[in-house]
């Protein structure tokens, strides 16, 4: 494909110099906001054609930014972290390249239909950027956080060879700039030095993820159209690899492990109730317990894998949705606090660093609990758990909802309830709390058409790495028909 000119050196920001270029600052660099950008740089039309399109004459400059660090830099960050207790704010399991998903199992499962035009295109991409290629056949494809570090590295650096695009890391947005009912680009702050620089751009994608609670705020200071949305908050339970084995293999199971002689890989599962609405999200077999907390004074967890899936535990999340009329308060955020409220009462019940309070399963069921007990079965989370009454940490009706699930989950999976099974507490993030509302058609927000446009998973209209993407592409395919 033939590019245009790289930006002048001398240029503090990709801009616009003539009429027939488009400047789009992406807020964000998970899967919806890197997918938005290769759709704009790239010029395709994926519901169109599979190849690009040359009709396409018109080109985008695209400044793509992102409050955490590039991944390297970023798993420099997690790891002290885990190993030294060293949270930072803006670069952790949450903020960096990638988002959230990075430092997850990498599941590639959708919903939204694996043989799409739309999901072939991602996964092609994908693959191109370094995943393996049986992602494209596998029935419950995932890459595993060892692979997606590698994979960012390389969209990375095809996004940037195109010439169109340019990351800016370590950049908070502290403003959004309006002129009357039109997005005329951000302020951006750097987190280490305080240094504030203004992006003037034609048109602004907001893809931050769920986590990102200051764009939430700001998108209500100026006026957007936003709405509440129901989530999902619970704990997250984990067991023994070798009892999740035996429970779905049985009489083959000693046939499973992560290695390549083994004959058949470590064993997940997936579970749900209609009445009441409770399921298991983001298994992660072989895996094991981060904690996903922006500051120490809010403690939220998830789970995560390598792509061998080496660890003796399996984790999951035992989540149940949670209704806006559950809210604490009427207001469009009142779902984030909620979400803050839960993981503070986490972050004190742990004792602080992090720690996560915790119970055995049984005796979670039985609504005992003893204070005597020191012990616990053994975690995988490492910044350390302690006992405590979980029950506590959640309204009444929804521990109900969860302890009413557990009795029909045995039947289905019979030896699921074990003394051998830890509940971790909290997890909170399991989707948005917010929606950012936008037009079907130009997926444009009001009252700023056609110049402030919201994709991905924190916007609400995805959940996961692959339906993040594909909106993305689909965002972006919106701005391009728009000005054919």
């Amino acid at each position: 494909l033939s590019s245009p000119p790289p930006p002048s050196s001398s240029s503090s920001s990709l801009s616009s110099s003539s009429s027939s270029t488009t400047v789009v600052t992406i807020v964000g660099s998970g899967p919806s906001g890197l997918f938005a950008a290769l759709t704009l740089a790239e010029k395709w039309l994926v519901s169109r054609t599979s190849s690009p399109s040359h009709k396409l004459l018109r080109n985008y400059k695209i400044n793509i930014v992102e409050r955490g660090k590039a991944v390297g830099d970023r798993g420099k960050d997690i790891g002290a972290l885990i190993n030294r207790r060293i949270l930072s704010k803006d670069s952790n399991l949450c903020y960096g390249e990638g988002g959230a998903g990075t430092w997850s199992d990498g599941k590639l499962a959708t919903n939204i239909g694996r043989n799409t035009d739309y999901v072939r295109f991602v996964f092609e991409r994908l693959v191109e950027a370094g995943a393996p290629s049986r992602i494209l056949v596998d029935g419950k494809p995932h890459l595993g956080t060892d692979r997606l570090v590698r994979i960012l590295a390389n969209f990375r650096q095809r996004l940037e060879e195109s010439g169109n695009v340019r990351f800016y890391f370590g950049k908070r947005v502290e403003e959004f700039l309006v002129e009357d009912t039109a997005i005329t680009g951000v302020v951006i702050e750097d987190v280490d030095s305080g240094i504030k620089e203004k992006l003037h751009s034609d048109k602004v994608i907001v893809a931050a993820g769920h986590s990102s609670r200051e764009i939430y705020e700001q998108m209500e200071k100026i006026g957007a159209e936003l709405e509440q949305k129901e989530f999902a908050a619970g704990f997250r339970v984990e067991h023994p690899q070798s009892l999740i084995n035996e429970v779905q293999y049985k009489a083959f199971a000693s046939m499973a492990g992560p290695k390549r002689t083994d004959k058949i890989p470590v064993s997940d599962y997936k579970l749900a109730s209609k009445d009441p609405p409770v399921y298991s999200f983001c298994m992660c077999p072989g895996g094991q317990i981060v904690p996903t907390s922006i500051v120490e004074d809010e403690l939220c967890i998830n789970g995560m894998s390598f792509s061998r899936r080496q660890s003796q535990f399996a984790n999951a999340a035992l989540v149940t949705t949670i209704p806006i009329t559950e809210f604490d308060g009427d207001g469009v955020l009142a779902g984030l606090e909620w979400q803050r409220n839960i993981e503070r009462k986490a972050a004190i019940a742990g004792g602080g660093k992090l720690v996560s309070p915790a119970q055995v399963l049984t005796d979670f069921l039985d609504d005992k609990f003893d204070s005597k007990v020191k012990e616990l079965p053994k975690s995988s989370y490492r910044m350390g758990i302690r006992h405590f009454d979980v029950k506590t940490l959640y309204p009444p009706q929804v521990i109900e909802r969860i302890r009413k699930s557990l009795l029909s989950f045995e039947k289905k999976l019979p030896g699921f309830i074990s003394d051998n099974a830890v509940l971790h507490g909290v997890e909170t993030r399991t989707s948005s709390a917010v929606r950012i509302k936008r037009s079907p058609e130009s997926c444009s927000v009001s009252p700023f058409i056609h110049t402030l446009f919201a994709a991905g998973e924190g916007a609400g209209y995805a959940g996961g790495i692959v339906s993040a993407a594909v909106d993305g592409v689909r965002v972006a395919e919106a701005i391009r028909r728009a000005q054919l």
